[in-house]
């Protein structure tokens, strides 16, 4: 995950995501097979991000929920940035409901 603060926006760019869970199962059905999934971003349900996280509370400023099954999440986002240093969280929630939380200063 890229984070930086660009002037008075924060830009946040996910250029990878791997599921541990998701790769377990395909590998389960698909014996023979390693399973290949082409763009990570097929393994993601939604992305949540809170641009002044605390540690303790995630407070959701932008969603990214597909509205169509077929639909992926976009993975690079912008957000207006709050005065000084924050923590910026991501929260991605894979097919599976499984939460993954990364959290960068900027």
């Amino acid at each position: 995950m890229k984070v930086q603060r660009k002037g008075e926006k924060i830009e946040i760019e996910i250029v990878d995501f791997i599921s541990p869970t998701i790769i377990e199962r395909l590998s389960q059905q698909n014996s023979l097979l390693q399973p290949k999934i082409e763009d990570w971003r097929s393994m993601v349900d939604c992305v949540m991000i809170d641009p002044n996280y605390d540690g303790k509370l995630f407070n959701i400023s932008l969603s990214d929920v597909p509205e169509k099954k077929n639909d992926l999440v976009s993975g690079k986002y912008e957000l207006p940035a709050p005065a000084g240093k924050v923590k910026v969280a991501v929260k991605i929630i894979d097919m599976l409901g499984e939460e993954v939380v990364e959290a960068r200063e900027v």
